[in-house]
């Protein structure tokens, strides 16, 4: 889907109010939005505004009291989330990590590395990889839809992934055996796999954290820019 960035971000916008059942110029609105979810137990995202919060009934009352007012950049910061890991683990939950998601801007000039075979994989091809654990970022194992991977002979060497989870925005994911980093590899493939999915009438995004500096890296120089945050909950003993 060949759209500038602010028409990314609205349809993102507009994907995520349908999931979550608000509508999409709550994101623009004076104060945050806190909604009742039988869904999921905490989520809360924001476009650099303020946050949409959806949270189990056992735990509304706690984010109407704490997180209706501060701006988003003070709920995803270091006493805030504090404040909220406390409160979930009291419901033997705890916050997954900070996600954040890139949308692919504009096309960038990125050098295609040589003394390497390419392929594209479709969504029936991509199954033949399920046996190779090397490459989990790039495959989910479950609504995955492409593949484009880098071949060194016969061995694959880095892959670029994507799923449809979220219907039409693809979500691309990236691994580069260790012997084969810092070649420009990773960038190369995520930077392919992005035009390729907007072909297909998609929008790619590409998602990291902040103190991951190499995956933040590859966002940017194959063309991406932030454009929302997201944390949710897991049960406490998972990751």
């Amino acid at each position: 889907m060949k759209t500038n960035k602010l028409q990314k971000i609205s349809a993102v916008q507009h994907r995520i109010a349908n999931q979550w059942g608000f509508r999409p110029d709550s994101f623009h609105a004076s104060n945050n939005l806190i909604l009742e979810s039988s869904e999921v137990f905490f989520e809360m995202v924001t476009f650099g505004e303020h946050a949409i919060i959806r949270v189990d009934k056992e735990m509304l009352a706690w984010c109407e009291a704490h997180m209706n007012k501060l701006p988003a950049c003070e709920l995803m910061d270091g006493d805030q989330l504090f404040l909220i890991e406390a409160e979930l683990r009291k419901h033997g939950k705890k916050l997954a990590g900070e996600h954040v998601r890139y949308l692919y801007g504009k096309q960038t000039s990125v050098k295609k590395p040589s003394g390497y075979e390419y392929r594209l994989f479709d969504q029936i091809e991509l199954k033949e990889l399920y046996a190779n654990k090397n490459f989990h970022n790039a495959l989910i194992y479950k609504n995955d839809v492409i593949a484009l991977g880098a071949f060194d002979g016969q061995q694959l060497v880095a892959l670029a992934g994507a799923d449809d989870y979220m219907k039409n925005l693809w979500q691309i994911g990236i691994d580069t055996l260790p012997a084969y980093r810092n070649k420009g590899l990773a960038t190369y493939l995520v930077q392919g796999l992005a035009e390729e999915i907007e072909t297909r009438g998609a929008i790619p995004y590409y998602t990291t954290w902040g103190a991951n500096i190499a995956s933040t890296l590859v966002a940017l120089r194959a063309g991406f820019f932030p454009a929302w945050v997201s944390y949710y909950a897991v049960e406490h003993d998972q990751i």
